[in-house]
């Protein structure tokens, strides 16, 4: 099985979700098969024209696969030689909708992995300018309409894109984020014997869709003691616990989760939200909106909770349930670390892996 994977390569481990997936499922699909990982040219202070059109350069190798990265003429001829079986665009990139141009001419199959939905975005949260806007509608619609799986992450996003695209339900697959194994390492043995609540806010907070405000104004009303953590936000609310993003790696994430009691998503728009499910196993109690994708894995009350954005006083109230009742907290810490049996990256890999042989079974037989 020949698979090029499309998208942004990040060789460090200061990820975001999307690159995370990009890196394990390259990793995991590296073991068994050699492959190519294609990325751009992307910075435009760093390169020219010359380079977005014809470059090509060696990045990195993952075990016997190699890292590469192309101008747009350069990968099409590169895809031409690779003959690829699979081409799989596990980033959004806008650059990527020129792989729609070799698929005219070749028999390959087009994957995307749907982490979020630009035009959404752009359209409710002004993430991008006017022009990029217009790329970005005129690239999803390509990717949504010619691709031949469309791996969703949650129910929840492709409702979003079904607002936005005509999708054809036959190619949709609903494929969860996966969680590294040193959060599962970091969260054993954790206990809960202290008088403060440690709770960690999932998401950027100074990103409206993230619901930050909302929580913000139920902590207010919380009378008991406790630290509310927060990655690298311009907000003056308890910003003795801001993180700086210089503790965002992996490990230091890691070891990071296992000391929290509570992670909260308050989201009105997150398609998965892998840093809940990064918490869950390092035993942190999953709080988390009915919008946030990774919702479904939770069962109320035995390994965290869900409630809906608009009802504080159920998000109060959970809250205050967990500090008064530690004996609790610790059972559903220990429930929500199971999480890793079920979304560890090789069974989330194994997934991967069934959709990639089911394209290919007619190919190989």
């Amino acid at each position: 099985m020949k698979l090029a994977f499309i998208g942004r390569y990040n060789d460090t481990e200061f990820l975001t979700g999307p690159e995370k997936v990009a890196k394990r499922i390259f990793t995991e699909h590296a073991r068994e098969y050699d492959s190519v990982f294609i990325e751009y040219f992307f910075d435009g202070k760093k390169h020219g024209i010359f380079k977005k059109f014809f470059g090509s350069e060696k990045v990195t190798k993952v075990i016997n696969s190699e890292v590469m990265r192309f101008g747009i003429v350069s990968m099409i001829f590169f895809l031409c030689k690779y003959k690829p079986d699979i081409i799989h665009i596990i980033t959004y990139e806008r650059f990527s909708a020129a792989v729609f141009l070799y698929k005219i001419f070749s028999n390959v199959k087009v994957v995307y992995t749907v982490h979020g939905i630009a035009v959404h975005e752009n359209d409710k949260y002004n993430i991008t300018d006017k022009t990029y806007r217009i790329k970005d509608k005129l690239t999803e619609k390509r990717i949504f309409k010619n691709s031949d799986r469309l791996l969703f992450l949650s129910v929840q996003s492709l409702l979003i894109a079904k607002d936005y695209f005509q999708i054809d339900e036959d190619k949709v697959r609903i494929v969860p984020n996966g969680i590294d194994e040193v959060f599962h390492t970091a969260g054993k043995n954790i206990k809960h014997p202290y008088s403060v609540i440690n709770i960690f806010f999932s998401g950027n907070p100074d990103r409206k869709e993230k619901g930050f405000g909302f929580v913000k104004d139920v902590f207010s009303e919380l009378r008991f003691p406790f630290r509310l953590y927060l990655i690298d936000s311009k907000t003056e609310f308890h910003e003795d616990y801001i993180i700086p993003k210089k503790f965002t790696g992996t490990d230091q994430f890691s070891k990071l989760m296992s000391k929290m009691d509570v992670v909260v998503s308050a989201s009105i728009y997150e398609p998965f939200s892998m840093t809940a499910t990064e918490a869950m196993a390092a035993g942190a109690v999953p709080v988390v909106s009915e919008d946030t994708g990774m919702s479904r894995y939770i069962s109320e009350g035995v390994n965290g909770f869900v409630f809906k954005i608009t009802d504080s006083a159920v998000l109060k109230n959970i809250l205050n349930e967990l500090y008064s009742d530690r004996k609790k907290l610790s059972e559903i810490s220990v429930n929500a670390g199971k999480i890793f049996e079920v979304l560890n990256w090789k069974n989330v890999y194994i997934m991967y892996n069934n959709i990639y042989s089911e394209l290919t079974a007619g190919k190989n037989a």
